[in-house]
């Protein structure tokens, strides 16, 4: 295919941070968007760590627990063009998060549910464990978020929005069941995240014989990169990371309708490839490639980030060819000590071959932070654009949102 190229040059930037590094502080990566190894003073159990919860450890620090919960409680006004007005109070979120290590410092852990989840089909949100043989290399095992775009890879609870971006949501591949090497050679000022996945989606082993290659990298100068995406720390001198990402798949189309698993994203029903499911013969196998660029600077209260995401699928059998493009550019200030103002634009343009079938939203968004992300509240309002064979439609989502993340 010819995202090849670019996935192993993506794979071969690793070895040359290893020598590049210039040895600025900097922060590990990890398959998801959890904390890294415990960090605590010894002291009296349990002990609270911001961004982890309640930390339990043994006196010979050989066992360590951290437990932490995300709790997001929604009203949401939602007028759809074509379904009309719908008025809800929901829990968006409630996710339980063990981390830690176990027999040694260097083997971690995280396992997240999510109760939100009704029908607990995909109640297990991670499931992993990690070996750290140095900050240049670390292997891990399980289920996780796959490393493919910056703001998937955030944890929920620290966006500047309700939702992620609709770009974000219709080319991500989710969480899977795969391995992986990463690193952080240079201090940090490199990143790589390299992995083989099963493809199909969290929980769901794959049965036939193809797999998913994906990895990222990141580069960053001035300083780490940020933790989430509003500056809330009003870093004193700028932070600028720039990130890339790619991957390849195979999924059959098993139903007239349906791929062999809807969980990718860009699979399901709203994803640039399950939006053109019909295109491609019942039984081929499709082979798909997508790859994105993505960058954020931040500064003195301010944020600017962005990310670029194209895909390409072929039916083996039918010979269709299919193109996608998404993006997104969001900026988000700190006006007041608590207060911060962001807005976003996203474009989606599930198959460029044919007109009239964009999507484009903007959202504007006001969030008060009680104690950072650990308590917040969020107001947002989004207009969305649907281009279609008839009149385009005009949706428009008003989302009030409280937040405690322990």
């Amino acid at each position: 295919m010819r995202w090849t190229p670019f996935l192993v040059a993506v794979v071969l930037l690793p070895a040359a941070a290893l020598r590049a590094g210039d040895g600025s502080e900097g922060t590990a990566p990890s398959l998801d968007e959890a904390a890294e190894e415990p960090a605590r003073t010894a002291g009296h159990n349990p002990t609270y760590i911001e961004g982890r919860g309640f930390d339990f450890r043994t006196a010979d620090g050989l066992f360590d627990l951290a437990i932490g919960a995300n709790l997001q409680l929604r009203f949401s006004d939602l007028e759809v063009e074509d379904s009309g007005r719908t008025r809800e109070f929901r829990v968006r979120r409630f996710k339980l998060c063990l981390t830690g290590s176990a027999f040694d410092p260097r083997l971690t852990y995280r396992f997240q549910l999510a109760f939100e989840n009704a029908d607990n089909v995909r109640l297990l949100d991670d499931a992993w464990v990690k070996w750290k043989f140095g900050d240049a290399l670390q292997v891990q095992a399980g289920q996780s978020k796959t490393p493919y775009g910056r703001q998937e890879l955030m944890n929920d609870g620290v966006l500047m929005f309700a939702e992620r971006s609709i770009a974000i949501d219709a080319f991500k591949p989710n969480r899977d069941i795969g391995a992986g090497v990463l690193g952080y050679p240079g201090g940090g000022a490199f990143q790589y995240l390299v992995g083989v996945f099963g493809g199909t989606g969290q929980t769901t082993p794959r049965a036939s014989n193809h797999l998913m290659p994906i990895a990222r990298v990141l580069w960053s100068t001035f300083g780490d990169p940020a933790v989430g995406e509003p500056d809330l720390d009003r870093s004193p001198r700028p932070r600028f990371s720039i990130g890339a990402n790619g991957f390849l798949n195979t999924l059959k189309k098993t139903t007239a309708t349906a791929f062999e698993s809807a969980l990718p994203s860009y699979a399901s029903s709203t994803g640039w490839l399950g939006q053109n499911v019909s295109l491609f013969q019942t039984g081929e196998d499709v082979r798909i490639g997508s790859a994105g660029i993505d960058a954020q600077a931040a500064w003195r209260g301010f944020t600017l980030q962005g990310e670029y995401l194209i895909g390409h699928a072929r039916g083996v059998g039918s010979g269709v060819n299919l193109n996608a493009r998404g993006y997104y550019v969001e900026a988000s200030a700190m006006l007041l000590p608590r207060l911060g103002l962001a807005c976003r634009y996203s474009s989606i343009d599930d198959n460029r071959s044919v007109g009239r079938d964009q999507q484009t939203e903007i959202n504007g968004a006001a969030t008060y932070y009680f104690h950072k992300h650990n308590a917040k509240i969020l107001v947002e309002y989004s207009r969305r654009h649907r281009q279609q064979a008839g009149p385009p439609a005009n949706d428009g989502f008003l989302r009030i949102q409280l937040q405690l993340f322990l």
